[in-house]
């Protein structure tokens, strides 16, 4: 495959980057497959072996490839337990992060809010995903999600249980989150709150925003969130 495209200023380590991502979303390499040789890789490109070293660093730093001491070089399962939850800053008592147990609601294909529209980068005509979702820890309710997922011109044409399929994938096989952003901030629990989580009183929540991106800094996934705690849990930022 030539790397060369007519006007990509980009640097050449960088567009070998965005080919092995590629194929890294399109499941040429697969989760936990051990990459060839380095050297193999550049000659097929014709390239050089420290361009390819270079890209290799990106999706090492991006935790997209691990390096294993004797095994070479694997690319990550992305649908591994420490992977999944990735992107939360919640956690338990022993350190360990939580996603939760993960349920959607009310999927629909519409145009985004204003608010969301400009986060997401899209045009405020182009649809977006947008659906509730909940989590769950050890039974108790700890997060109310509103979600707003960047979507394909594909999902106008799908049928419900397709996009309610979507809402459970995500950008699986459509591209790959690397990073993300996020703002926690605390208030009072409003009537809503209170009956989700079970409270009583003058109780607080935290609300968050979290913006989901790419290796390529594109938000895939905005999110605003309803977060009780409770006992069991902390928040720390990461």
């Amino acid at each position: 495959m030539s790397l060369a495209k007519p006007f990509n200023t980009r640097p050449l380590y960088q567009q070998v980057a965005d080919e092995f991502i590629s194929r890294i979303v399109s499941k040429t390499w697969a989760p936990g497959q051990a990459i060839e040789n380095e050297a193999e890789i550049a000659r097929s490109l014709g390239i050089s072996l420290g361009t390819v070293r270079k890209a290799f660093d990106i999706l090492t730093e991006h935790k997209l490839l691990e390096r294993h001491q004797g095994k070479g070089t694997i690319v990550a399962d992305f649908e591994g337990g420490k992977m999944r939850s990735r992107f939360s800053n919640v956690f338990d008592r022993s350190g360990n992060r939580i996603s939760g147990e993960v349920s959607v609601a009310k999927v629909v294909l519409a145009t985004a809010p204003p608010e969301a529209a400009d986060i997401l980068g899209v045009n405020g005509r182009t649809p977006v995903l947008q659906f509730e979702r909940r989590r769950t820890h050890l039974g108790r309710l700890f997060m109310t999600e509103e979600v707003f997922l960047r979507v394909d011109a594909s999902a106008k044409t799908m049928s419900q249980e397709g996009l309610e399929s979507m809402a459970t994938a995500r950008w699986t096989g459509q591209d790959l989150a690397t990073h993300k952003r996020e703002k926690a901030t605390a208030e009072a629990a409003t009537a809503a709150d209170k009956r989700n989580f079970k409270l009583t009183g003058d109780a607080a929540i935290l609300r968050l925003q979290r913006v989901i991106c790419s290796y390529q800094d594109r938000p895939l996934e905005l999110r605003f969130a309803r977060c009780h705690l409770g006992n069991d849990l902390v928040y720390a930022t990461s």
